[in-house]
């Protein structure tokens, strides 16, 4: 099955590095990406994440103002971007284990173009995943919005109609085809009639 969409993402590369700054614009997928900014300091990262959401942030450590690795998991815990984290050889694998509880992909140096890009569609693929889980959860919240709506205005003519909860449910459903219109929309008129 073709995962593939036609959906751009933003990427967010923190990077004192010129030459990582480089390799990693040059492995990824211009199409794919419509956003490419560099921040070349975890203060402007920050800055840079204060102005806009990204749905990926490479971090190449260390940067100038820190290491980076607290930085990493702060935009973790507070934002659903996908997050690669690259990090020196010799602490590599106490990083990857510091921060793999927060979903972060911890590599170490040296690294090339192929593990990059290998990483950043992995991030991606999640990313599409976490959209389509919050699309879902958006489309559940609505529906669960109706129904409370509809059990409201259920009530109003339990109480003011005299009818059974059964009646009111098929008065609902009926008048709401006969007028072509959703069940909410007439829910929100009953409501309205004798609402408070």
């Amino acid at each position: 099955m073709d995962r593939k969409t036609d959906r751009q993402y933003s990427l967010l590369i923190v990077s004192a590095a010129e030459q990582f700054n480089t390799l990693v614009k040059r492995v990824l997928p211009r199409a794919q990406f419509d956003v490419i900014d560099i921040a070349k300091s975890i203060s402007h990262a920050q800055r840079q994440l204060l102005a806009r959401g990204y749905d990926i942030v490479v971090i190449n450590t260390p940067l100038p103002d820190d290491m980076g690795v607290e930085f990493s998991i702060d935009v973790a815990t507070r934002t659903s971007a996908g997050i690669l984290l690259v990090t020196p050889g010799e602490i590599a694998d106490d990083v990857a284990e510091h921060v793999i509880d927060y979903g972060i992909i911890a590599v170490s140096k040296p690294i090339n173009g192929r593990t990059i890009s290998q990483c950043i569609r992995h991030l991606v693929a999640d990313r599409n995943k976490i959209l389509e889980l919050e699309n879902r959860l958006s489309t559940t919240e609505d529906k669960l919005r109706e129904q409370r709506i509809i059990n409201k205005a259920k009530w109003f003519l339990i109480a003011n109609e005299n009818m059974t909860e059964e009646e009111a449910h098929s008065y609902i459903v009926k008048e709401s085809m006969n007028r072509c219109i959703s069940k909410k929309i007439l829910a929100e008129e009953i409501i309205d009639k004798w609402g408070d």
